[in-house]
């Protein structure tokens, strides 16, 4: 991917995720994720600087999409990266986790 068709494929309002993403991170995005469901809308991410991605923080993601889609909402993804797809995948959690929307 070229860096315009990465900037073409950006939304201001998505959340920037980090190249790692471990249980060390789950703590501050735990927090971040609650503010954005209180808001009430749909959680966007953009994961396109991912590198690395660990189960607890897939398991994280999992719980912010069940409690998203039962108030209405969803996680929606811009970018995901292939480490996001490839680690949710081994996981048999695509769909689960809305990644087949992604693509």
């Amino acid at each position: 991917m070229t860096q315009s068709e990465h900037e073409a494929g950006k939304r201001e309002d998505a959340v920037q995720l980090p190249a790692e993403l471990t249980i060390a991170q789950s703590g501050e995005f735990y927090q971040k994720f609650e503010e954005l469901i209180e808001e009430g809308s749909d959680i966007i991410l953009d994961g396109a600087a991912v590198t690395r991605i660990d189960t607890a923080f897939i398991q994280l993601l999992y719980q912010v999409q069940r409690t998203l889609v039962d108030s209405s909402h969803r996680l929606q993804w811009v970018n995901p990266g292939k480490a996001i797809i490839r680690s949710v995948e081994l996981l048999g959690m695509s769909e689960q986790l809305a990644l087949t929307e992604a693509r």
